[in-house]
Order: structure tokens, then C-alpha cells, then sequence
């Protein structure tokens, strides 16, 4: 699948936003929406927002960056694509970029966030990186580190690289 810019101003009033998605999928700090009568389900998330001044960030752009990135790193990965829209949040129409992606979940499937799986399973003393090495998601860790914002995400790819430069000394 590739990743589309689509210009052409979209009509997404009707669409929900919330930081907390209506799906098993996880919450995160971006406004989410998800559109159910499309088949299959759409999921949006617009780049940071604050009630005041709107739509502050460019993080949009930066998924699209690293979708296209990793279609060419040939990494199996969630595809977005930037979508121009009129939306509404808290009452107030807004003209942005926002992203979209196909929902990435089979059926009857859930799926939960590596650091809530962490805390949950983890071993006495096991580091993240440990914990992922010793379930086989070593090299998902490392492709998927391209996109991880979050502080318990970057500690995974700095242990990792700590753990590189110490094994080439």
C-alpha cells in the first residue's frame, strides 16, 4: 500500500475527537477519530492541539515522513495517509492536514500498548529491551523505534544502542 496526500479539502465535521480511540486499539496524546461506516473502519488522528490556539503541530507530516521511509526500508508497518479536512472539535470548525489509516486489527483480535504489555508480563528486574528480546520482537523494536514518541519507547531504542556501541568496543 502506498501513502496518498489527498488536497483536495474534505468534509470530516461529523467525525468525533477524543484522545482516548473507541476500539481496543491504544490512547495516546492526539485527538482520535474513527469513522465506522466506511468499510473497512477508518482511524484519524490529527497532529497536536491544544483548546486555545487549535492545531500546534506537525506530526501529521511526520508519519507520512516516516511511511514512505519505511516503504523504503521495505519495513512492514502501518500506512497513513494525509488527509486535507475540514473538522470540528469542541465546537469550533477547523482547516487542517490530519492522518488516516484502514483499520489494522482482524477480527475479534486486541491489541494493547508495548509498555502497558511491559508492566503487565514482565520479570523481576527484566529491562524493556530484555523483556522484548526474550519474547522475539527484537528486530519490530528496533524498525518500529523510527516512529515511538513516548519516553518508555525511547529508553528501548537508547538501550539498544547503548548495548551496540558496547559490544564494538
Amino acid at each position: 500500500m502506498s501513502t496518498r496526500i489527498i488536497h483536495e479539502k474534505q468534509d470530516l465535521k461529523y467525525l468525533q475527537w477524543s484522545q482516548i480511540r473507541s476500539s481496543s486499539g491504544t490512547a495516546g496524546s492526539f485527538l482520535k477519530a474513527t469513522d465506522d461506516l466506511q468499510k473497512p473502519k477508518k482511524y484519524y488522528k490529527l497532529s497536536n492541539y491544544d483548546g486555545i490556539n487549535g492545531i500546534i503541530g506537525h506530526e501529521c507530516v511526520n508519519e507520512l515522513i516516516t511511511d514512505r521511509l519505511l516503504n523504503i526500508l521495505g519495513i512492514e508497518h502501518l500506512h497513513y495517509d494525509l488527509i486535507h479536512a475540514e473538522i470540528t472539535v469542541n465546537d469550533k470548525n477547523i482547516d487542517t492536514y490530519l492522518c488516516m489509516s484502514e483499520d489494522f486489527k482482524k477480527i475479534g483480535e486486541n491489541k494493547a500498548a508495548l509498555d502497558t504489555f511491559y508492566e503487565a508480563e514482565h520479570l523481576a528486574h527484566e529491562t524493556p529491551m530484555e523483556f522484548c528480546i526474550r519474547n522475539g520482537w527484537e528486530k519490530i523494536v528496533i524498525s518500529r523505534g523510527l516512529r515511538w514518541q513516548n519516553s518508555m519507547k525511547r529508553f528501548l531504542i537508547k538501550e539498544k544502542t547503548s548495548c551496540i556501541s558496547s559490544q564494538g568496543r
